[in-house]
């Protein structure tokens, strides 16, 4: 490598260290949470019409089905840092679900749309826990049109770390 190359890499090492050390925002990094613990306590979710919400003209009808899930995250890797806990849902086959859910205060209440990733937790990851639990009931809406065959829902749970 010359001098005058090797110079102008030395300058760009220390700027680029300067500009972490100035408080630049760091890169968080995306990491799957195993939730292979948790459980689904009802075997399916029984889709009806929602009748309380009629459709206007040439609207789709509703359809509604609620399921109760014990959440259970193996947040050991990340246990006492700052994190958020995203809880995801592939895009589906057919039409577009939109899930809702209450908790008991562990996690975040929400909404989540398939094909996306909404925040259930940010701050400090518990720390002296085997798992994180929290049961949630869960309320899917769909439009019946798409709704041909029973399909496998795939929620899954994502955290965003900075780096440090």
């Amino acid at each position: 490598m010359s001098q005058s190359l090797r110079a102008r890499f030395a300058q760009a090492t220390l700027i680029a260290a300067l500009g972490l050390a100035a408080g630049q925002p760091l890169q968080a990094a995306t990491h799957r949470i195993d939730d292979s613990a948790t459980q689904v306590l009802s075997s399916s979710v029984r889709m009806r019409t929602d009748t309380r919400l009629l459709p206007r003209n040439g609207e789709p009808m509703t359809w509604t089905g609620t399921v109760e899930v014990r959440v259970r995250l193996d947040l050991a890797p990340w246990q006492g840092r700052n994190g958020k806990i995203y809880m995801t849902l592939p895009s589906t086959s057919g039409t577009p679900l939109t899930v809702t859910w209450a908790s008991r205060g562990r996690l975040l209440p929400g909404v989540l749309r398939s094909g996306e990733r909404t925040l259930v937790h940010a701050g400090p990851v518990p720390t002296g826990v085997g798992l994180f639990e929290e049961t949630l009931q869960l309320r899917i809406d769909s439009d019946g049109r798409g709704l041909e065959r029973p399909q496998q829902l795939q929620f899954g749970f994502e955290i965003d770390m900075e780096s440090p």
